[in-house]
């Protein structure tokens, strides 16, 4: 509700989410882009930018997680910097926003009637410069709850 737009700037591997299949370029599975995107919460004047180094990848028996079917991770971090090692110039119209890590684990649970259901679970930590601690906790709670909302909706019907 809050999401402004989205643009995938670069892809590093693309189209591998298998354990099997490996980029030939780097030699990693899964998928890895340079992402930016702005978002307009409420009781803020300007809008939140973040530039992400995301990477996702299908996970396997030998990454050490208890699964009882398919399962996925995605990690991110924020960039900032150009391919120079210089930082790029920041929008003035918009807050420029730190995500310090974001990692999702999405994975198949069978539960004890023998149903599939779908564990997700999420940690991040960002820093919002200009956004209060207490408005940024409320941010936050709320954030995670539309995620997950959003989710469900996909899948009911």
């Amino acid at each position: 509700k809050y999401s402004a737009g989205r643009d995938d700037q670069y892809y590093i591997t693309q189209n591998t989410p298998s354990c099997e299949e490996k980029c030939p370029d780097v030699g990693v599975s899964g998928e890895a882009k340079i992402m930016s995107s702005l978002s307009q919460p409420p009781l803020t004047r300007k809008p939140l930018e973040f530039k992400t180094l995301f990477y996702a990848r299908q996970l396997d028996k030998e990454d050490n997680v208890q699964m009882d079917g398919v399962a996925f991770i995605t990690v991110g971090r924020s960039i900032w910097e150009t391919s120079e090692g210089t930082s790029d110039g920041a929008e003035e119209n918009t807050t420029r926003c730190d995500l310090l890590l974001s990692v999702n684990l999405i994975r198949e649970v069978v539960v004890d009637n023998g149903e599939s259901w779908c564990e997700l679970t999420t940690v991040t930590h960002a820093v919002s410069p200009g956004i209060p601690i207490f408005v940024g906790k409320q941010l936050g709670l709320t954030a995670a709850e539309n995620y997950v909302k959003d989710i469900r909706k996909l899948f009911e019907k």
